[in-house]
């Protein structure tokens, strides 16, 4: 972890994250956590939640459709997909230049200045076109 101040329930809220597969919910981290910590408090690990993302540890990813907010903790720039079935979300890595894709957005306003962007895809996963 980068420099953060550090407390044992900001580590196990971020090993835990780190460890899962996919994009959880606060509420699926605190779950996890809360198997090998029951004494923490579900507003603990949504603030160090929340404290992480401050920090650049890790990303929230805006609720998607209906939904919570999810966490990622993969930081490096890249979009998603989601499917419109089942909900799951992937990550996409796409190779644009990130200025160009900034320059494409911006368009004709020249005024603004562009800080963040999200590109979410939707389609239907491999598992649920199988079911199909």
């Amino acid at each position: 972890m980068k420099q953060v101040r550090q407390t044992l329930q900001k580590e196990v809220t971020y090993n835990t994250l780190i460890n899962m597969m996919g994009h959880p919910t606060a509420e699926e981290v605190y779950n996890a956590v809360h198997e090998n910590f029951p004494h923490i408090s579900k507003a603990t690990v949504y603030r160090n939640l929340s404290s992480l993302e401050e920090k650049g540890l890790i990303k929230r990813v805006p609720k998607l459709g209906c939904g919570s907010d999810r966490y990622d903790k993969n930081i490096n720039p890249h979009f998603h997909a989601k499917c419109k079935n089942c909900g799951k979300i992937f990550d996409v890595s796409l190779s644009l230049n990130d200025n160009v894709l900034k320059e494409a957005l911006v368009m004709d306003d020249k005024d603004f200045n562009l800080s963040s962007y999200q590109l979410i895809f939707e389609g239907t996963c491999t598992d649920c076109r199988s079911k199909e």
